[in-house]
């Protein structure tokens, strides 16, 4: 498999991410090829949806107020990451443990780095659509059936740093399922499935990097990957009783 980061100048919010991507891939000549995964960094396709809020605009709270409080958060911060929760779990110094349109995430993907001064960056409106509207693009343009991901960073339970994560997707399935093959005993397989999205987001997340590489556009090639024009990240979720982590937040513990 072969990654190929793109730097990409500063993102004028407002500016169209198809655009972008193609005057950046023709400017470094690079010429795309079937099957190619477009990794393109949460933050560039928020800042060309205009997907920034100013926080000296927004209004805060009670709720927020005491949350902040209690977490050592900035208020408008704390504010923003409650209108984007579906539902807030917990939290730690600085972060609340949140579930965003299914994903379990810090601070509803609310950020404040690598956004603008005075302002957060949100998650786009709609990471998947955003995803099928430039793979069509690319895919018009260059006549090749490709891959496009939305990725963001994530904490892992009980490790340190951040992974990558695919909050969208289009062009191939997420998930290989494994279910029925045998192992290297013969024994059948029974649970596992491979997410293909996560795992190609946190490739190219390694080379996009958290601070100033400007790197918002990684191009993955050679992926182990299906094509399909109709699947989405979606396929990759699970509900919160199958969840092996999710369903057990609230669980008491045995201490004995």
């Amino acid at each position: 498999m072969i990654l190929a980061p793109l730097r990409l100048p500063t993102i004028k919010p407002g500016s169209g991410l198809n655009t972008v991507v193609i005057e950046e891939l023709e400017r470094q000549r690079f010429a795309l090829q079937t099957r190619d995964v477009l990794a393109v960094a949460s933050k560039v396709a928020s800042l060309c949806e205009r997907r920034i809020a100013r926080l000296d605009e927004v209004v805060v709270s009670e709720r927020a107020e005491r949350l902040a409080k209690r977490w050592r958060m900035n208020e408008q911060l704390t504010q923003l990451v409650l209108e984007e929760a579906d539902e807030v779990l917990g939290g730690v110094k600085g972060f609340l443990l949140t579930i965003r349109d299914g994903v379990l995430t810090a601070n509803s993907g609310v950020d404040l780095k690598n956004s603008p001064i005075g302002t957060a960056t949100l998650w786009p409106k709609n990471p998947d659509k955003s995803a099928r509207e430039l793979r069509r693009s690319l895919e018009a343009r260059y006549h090749k059936r490709l891959g496009v991901l939305i990725v963001d960073s994530r904490v892992t339970p009980l490790r340190l740093g951040t992974i990558g994560l695919a909050i969208g997707a289009s062009g191939f399935l997420p998930v290989k399922d494994d279910r029925g093959k045998p192992d290297l005993y013969g024994r059948r397989v029974r649970v596992t499935q491979t997410n293909i999205i996560d795992d190609l987001a946190s490739s190219a997340h390694l080379l996009m990097g958290e601070v100033n590489e400007r790197i918002g556009v990684v191009i993955i090639r050679n992926a182990p990957i299906r094509l399909d024009n109709k699947a989405t990240s979606r396929r990759a979720r699970l509900s919160r009783r199958r969840c092996l982590i999710s369903s057990n937040l609230s669980a008491p513990i045995n201490r004995s």
